[in-house]
């Protein structure tokens, strides 16, 4: 079973995908950590290290990968091959409660729109030894966004207003700027004892992505407006929405 793990404990938003090996046998990983969470390739300081903390009691063996990261018309991640950052080492291996660099460091100078890839570090497992018992390995893999900022920056956060249909209230959000920025949350709420929230994400240059929430058919009935709080790093803005029955069904 194979498991893509935030860059941080506490960093939900990079948590990609989890694939299961239908297999009844005991479950064995490896317990290692990276930080930081993202890496900024600002200008006059084009390198940077990404450190590898191993704490488990054994070896711990890792690779490392980048992609380019983009987004497409519907605001979904996308990942491709790219060669336009250095990094070294791309094998490692790292000593029990031992730390790793990695080192980062980009070879143009910053343009006008802001670059972005995310460099995937990946456990690699070790050699299966003849005669060993079949178990479940699960391998740890984090990706750590790497931003090369623009020579001149400008954040544009347009929040759109919500709508309401068939009981989906949806929230269009677009980045008109050159460098990206992140929501945390949008949140919907009556006014009342009626609240729910849905996590934010990147919102890479020049992209837009619709965000979804789901009403409960007697709250939008009984509503007649709902209140819509978006929340992110240098981002915050709210929106009212006149409910039409209607529209909620």
């Amino acid at each position: 079973m194979k498991s893509i793990r935030p860059a941080s404990r506490h960093l939900s938003h990079l948590a990609g995908f989890l694939l299961a090996a239908c297999v009844a046998a005991p479950a064995i990983g490896s317990d290692f950590s990276v930080s930081p969470v993202r890496v900024e390739l600002r200008q006059g300081a084009l390198s940077e290290t990404i450190t590898v903390a191993n704490h488990a009691p054994g070896r711990l063996r890792v690779s490392a990968k980048l992609m380019e990261w983009t987004q497409d018309e519907q605001g979904n991640d996308v990942y491709k091959d790219s060669g336009e950052i250095v990094y070294f080492p791309r094998q490692l291996e790292v000593e029990a409660a031992g730390r790793r660099l990695i080192r980062v460091g980009s070879k143009s100078p910053a343009g006008p729109t802001e670059r972005t890839y995310r460099l995937f570090i990946e456990e690699q497992p070790e050699p299966a030894a003849e005669g060993r018992a079949a178990q479940i390995a699960v391998y740890l893999r984090f990706g750590v966004p790497i931003f090369l900022p623009p020579a001149v920056p400008r954040v544009q956060a347009d929040i759109g207003e919500p709508t309401l249909d068939k009981g989906k209230l949806s929230l269009q959000v677009r980045n008109g700027g050159n460098q990206h920025f992140r929501l945390v949350r949008i949140a919907v709420s009556d006014g009342a004892s009626y609240e729910q929230e849905v996590a934010g994400w990147y919102s890479l240059a020049g992209t837009q992505k619709t965000y979804t929430l789901d009403i409960p058919a007697d709250v939008c009935r009984r509503s007649r407006t709902l209140n819509v709080t978006i929340e992110g790093e240098g981002v915050r803005a709210d929106r009212k929405l006149d409910v039409d029955p209607a529209r909620c069904v």
